[in-house]
């Protein structure tokens, strides 16, 4: 939950969150303002059809990449070469429908193949390079149809999968966020560092290259000055002398250990390289995205400056800390604040769940998308605030990608669980009309319910049908929080902006939990103590 200074009303809450009897079984882009497509009901349903010749194109081009890739492997299997056989493998995976994945893209560009291999080795590698090349130009060029089409999640979620099958592609990169520099491709800010003569630490973060040997070693630079690990460790136990590790986007003061913040910059560096992979579009106006995919400069964030994230040693230095700024702070695990613009966490000797990270990430990235401080659903639409932060808790890390909306996460389990079996669930028509206080009144029973539902909604609207609606609720999201307060208060109903009448989304939401259950859900979510509730 995202809180302002003076706000008391979440106590409730906080709550929740050490009592929701969740069960133990158990992106897109943010469009910063509405497509410049065909507008009214007819502009929708134009939008949509267009978008099912667009899928229908995509799995044409795909089967069509797999059939080469299955010859391809033929011949390498014909001629007894396993490593060609387990590398063209790697390429034939068919997306998985149920959650949002993005592939953590390599740094280094790929090697020429070399002359000196025998020549079925090198017959298999340049047919497979051939191939790959091939089929990310038709996705590319597949992606900006979408984009012209009004689906601009749909776009980057093409230009995802291209830069798995070709990660140098140069265009696709720029989209991303990438520059190179020599055989490397890079973030603007890591670029920056390199150049300055830094390199990143996994342990320590961002250190001058002269420093490192010495780090290693068990020396620190305090101030100029080098002293032992436990003399500074001893000086930074004070919060105002804290470690300040900095990464591309966040800045974490810590006085925990300069271990533990560099970790968290890593977390949440891969967090926000994920948010605005899929969310891309809330940072860019709809003609910012066409001037990007037409070869213009890069939009950038309107973030002037890096997150701050602080990191207490303990979670009673937490609460004193915070109590002065939010009275309920005994209740959390972890908070953003809109009135510092700060997500706060600390050290647990059980572990810091990373989805309360995600959680309050999530806030901080979405509420700081502009300077302004502003309410948000104060009157309505407040499901989606908490909801999407839900969605987002279930943010994964593991073998080089990064993915969101496991079905086995918890609060997606729960969502089914209580929908199907204990037949609770409150009409989408009822459920957009609350606004914060009425939200957040209801029974810490109800309230917790209520949660679950809107992580399933959330999943729903983010996944349903391939992404059917994404465009259509990131749009929502970004109207939900909008600097104009216009749009605040007329932000239009998921039901128009879909096309779709609430009755009908009910039904179909019905309908992807019963698919969900049905789904392979056997890696499902261990039991665990639920992440903020708000």
């Amino acid at each position: 939950m995202h809180a302002a200074k003076s706000s008391t009303r979440i106590k409730r809450w906080r709550r929740v969150c050490a009592r929701q009897p969740l069960p133990a079984l158990m992106l897109g882009l943010l469009l910063f303002a509405i497509s410049a497509t065909p507008a009214g009901a007819q502009g929708r349903a134009a939008n949509l059809a267009t978008l099912k010749v667009l899928h229908s194109n995509h799995a044409d081009l795909r089967a069509d990449y797999f059939e080469k890739l299955q010859k391809l492997k033929g011949y390498c299997q014909d001629h007894q070469l396993a490593d060609g056989v387990a590398e063209i493998t790697r390429y034939q995976t068919p997306p998985d429908r149920t959650r949002i994945q993005v592939s953590s893209l390599p740094t280094i560009v790929q090697p020429e193949i070399p002359l000196d291999l025998a020549p079925e080795a090198r017959q298999w590698l340049s047919q497979l390079r051939v191939h790959r090349q091939e089929y990310a130009r038709q996705l590319y060029l597949l992606s900006r149809r979408a984009l012209h089409a009004g689906s601009p999640g749909y776009a980057f979620d093409l230009i995802h999968e291209l830069v798995v099958h070709d990660p140098d592609h140069a265009k696709a990169r720029e989209l991303l966020g990438y520059v190179r520099l020599g055989d490397e491709w890079l973030t603007p800010f890591a670029k920056k560092m390199r150049l300055k003569g830094y390199e990143w630490q996994p342990q320590f973060g961002w250190l001058p290259k002269n420093f490192v040997d010495r780090y290693v070693a068990g020396e620190r630079n305090v101030d100029g000055k080098w002293m032992t690990a436990d003399k500074e460790a001893a000086i930074r136990q004070d919060f105002q002398h804290a470690w300040e590790i900095q990464t591309d986007h966040y800045l974490i003061r810590t006085n925990y250990s300069l271990e533990r913040g560099a970790e968290l910059g890593r977390a949440l560096e891969d967090f926000y390289e994920f948010f605005h992979q899929t969310f891309a579009g809330f940072f860019n106006e709809p003609e910012q995205l066409q001037k990007l995919f037409n070869g213009g400069a890069p939009g950038g964030s309107r973030h002037p400056k890096q997150y701050l994230v602080h990191y207490y040693r303990t979670r009673e230095e937490y609460v004193e800390r915070l109590q002065p700024l939010f009275p309920a702070i005994q209740a959390t695990n972890g908070i953003y604040l809109t009135g510092d613009r700060t997500a706060h966490f600390y050290y647990d000797p059980k572990g810091t769940a990373e989805d309360t990270l995600f959680h309050e990430a999530t806030h901080q990235l979405f509420y700081e998308s502009h300077l302004m401080h502003r309410p948000i659903a104060e009157s309505a639409n407040f499901w989606i605030v908490e909801g999407i932060a839900c969605y987002l808790e279930s943010f994964r890390r593991q073998d080089g990608s990064f993915s969101v909306g496991d079905p086995g996460h918890i609060r997606f389990a729960g969502a089914r669980m209580n929908f199907i079996d204990k037949k609770y669930y409150v009409p989408l028509r009822e459920f957009v009309e609350m606004g914060g206080a009425r939200f957040q009144a209801a029974p810490v029973e109800v309230l917790a319910k209520n949660y679950t539902q809107a992580a399933g909604i959330a999943h729903f609207f983010m996944q349903y049908d391939d992404g059917r609606y994404r465009d259509a609720v990131v749009s929502h999201l970004a109207q939900v929080y909008s600097s104009d307060s216009r749009k605040r208060q007329y932000t239009q109903g998921l039901d128009e902006l879909t096309g779709v009448d609430y009755d009908e989304l009910d039904r179909q939401y019905g309908e992807w939990l019963k698919e969900l259950r049905g789904a392979d859900v056997a890696r499902l979510a261990a039991p665990a103590t639920p992440s903020n509730m708000p």
